[in-house]
């Protein structure tokens, strides 16, 4: 999959044995994003929990299956940690807020600079971290779907249809999960959800070629306003596609590993 040459990658190895004390220099310019692993002791699991809000441990609990429960514990606990690096605060003592449409903010108006949004699939997690700037960030296992061209055809757009159609057959799966990743993204940076029907705008579907919004019919002027990149799964996992959108140009990547504390 080809990368963007807008996009600059480095891949920082992050250990969270200082947090919440081990403070993040978030430029202006640039996002930063966090490659989670959810397979982690029980006891990495026990420590994250003690950080999350009530309602955070009440949404876990209801969970039917052990290792789901863990890997929402472990996703929403390290996303705590990740946060209280950039505001220099203990993780649990973050609040958040959602808005209509569900997507999460830090509800204190002193924390409302640091953007951010949270993915999980599978055994892995990614947190983007922006300033100021609307993300999204969307992150998919390539469990080889049953048919995708009726899936395109049902949740992609006319022109994402034809573009789907003209690929060799060769390049459809690889098609699809970029397609899907890049169109979860974007709306997921727009902060509404699925009321943002996912046939009224277009993004570039080849694997080979650059992730682009191509037209929002909803939201005319944002192809030019608005980027997309696909992270590199030599990086992220050969397993697994992901896409971030972003407002505004593309920026500078930096992509940090993180890794559970000590006991």
């Amino acid at each position: 999959m080809a990368k963007s040459p807008q996009l600059q990658t480095a891949f920082t190895p992050t250990s969270s044995d200082e947090a919440p004390a081990q403070h993040v220099i978030l430029a202006a310019d640039a996002v930063h994003v966090w490659r989670v692993d959810l397979r982690v002791a029980m006891e990495c699991v026990q420590r994250l929990e003690t950080t999350l809000s009530s309602a955070e441990r009440g949404r876990a609990v209801r969970f039917r299956f052990p290792e789901h429960r863990e890997r929402f514990i472990v996703a929403h606990g390290a996303l705590r940690d990740i946060l209280s690096r950039y505001l220099d605060i203990p993780a649990s003592e973050l609040v958040f807020e959602a808005n209509a449409h569900g997507k999460p903010a830090l509800a204190l108006p002193e924390h409302a600079w640091l953007q951010f949004n949270l993915t999980h699939s599978g055994d892995l997690a990614l947190v983007a971290v922006t300033r100021d700037r609307p993300v999204g960030i969307d992150v998919e296992h390539k469990s080889p779907p049953d048919d995708p061209a009726r899936l395109v055809e049902q949740f992609f757009s006319d022109n994402e249809n034809a573009a789907f159609s003209a690929l060799p057959e060769s390049q459809r799966e690889a098609a699809f999960f970029t397609g899907w990743t890049r169109k979860e993204a974007y709306i997921k940076a727009l902060g509404k959800g699925l009321s943002t029907p996912l046939d009224q705008f277009d993004v570039s579907l080849a694997p080979d070629q650059p992730a682009r919004l191509l037209a929002d019919r909803l939201h005319p002027d944002h192809p030019t306003h608005w980027s997309l990149l696909d992270l590199d799964p030599d990086v992220i996992g050969s397993d697994y596609a992901a896409a971030l959108a972003i407002s505004g140009p593309l920026p500078t990547l930096t992509l940090y590993h993180w890794l559970p504390s000590k006991p």
